[in-house]
């Protein structure tokens, strides 16, 4: 029986560790991140200033310089 439970034991320990490395290898790219959203935020910044309300104009805004402040200025 103490076989089984070892046995068991290590199949155990070595799925959690497959986890935690699956886990990593699956966090996405800051640079592809903003190189991919680059046009879409410079688009979404001149509608907002063009026909944007009070509202979505502070928020786009915000968003906007999150962005922009991680990936750099546009």
């Amino acid at each position: 029986m103490l076989k089984h439970a070892n046995a068991w034991m290590k199949w155990t320990l070595g799925t959690i560790l497959l986890f935690f490395v699956t886990g990593c290898a699956n966090v996405a790219s800051n640079n592809a991140i903003c190189d991919g959203t680059l046009r879409d935020r410079a688009a979404h910044a001149a509608a907002l200033a063009e026909d944007g309300g009070d509202q979505s104009i502070q928020t786009g805004a915000a968003l906007i310089r999150k962005l922009d402040a991680a990936c750099g200025d546009i």
